[in-house]
């Protein structure tokens, strides 16, 4: 079972952060600064291992639409929207 410090050292090679700034970020209040951690957090690790490493508050505003919708591959964005439905209750805006 990983860690929160071993997901987010996995994630460290792409940014000029450490791990205990990276965590900062995360408990912070800043969502734009979320944001780019939470993608990569998406695209990098199965659900069970994220599920287990970060908290519930992390997770509602990591199955945001902003973060959800900046997932480029369309399979990604679809199983996470229906994570959210099914925790959440709250489809996916629709957009036109």
């Amino acid at each position: 079972m990983k860690t929160r410090e071993d997901v987010l050292s996995m994630i460290n090679w792409e940014y000029t952060y450490t791990v205990e700034e990276i965590d900062a970020i995360l408990k912070g209040t800043d969502h734009q600064k979320k944001k780019s951690f939470y993608i990569k957090l998406l695209k990098s690790f199965r659900w069970y291992d994220l599920k287990d490493v970060l908290t519930e508050t992390e997770l509602e505003e990591m199955l945001s639409p902003e973060v959800i919708n900046n997932l480029h591959v369309t399979s990604l964005k679809e199983k996470y929207a229906y994570v959210r439905q099914v925790l959440y209750g709250k489809a996916l805006p629709t957009t036109r």
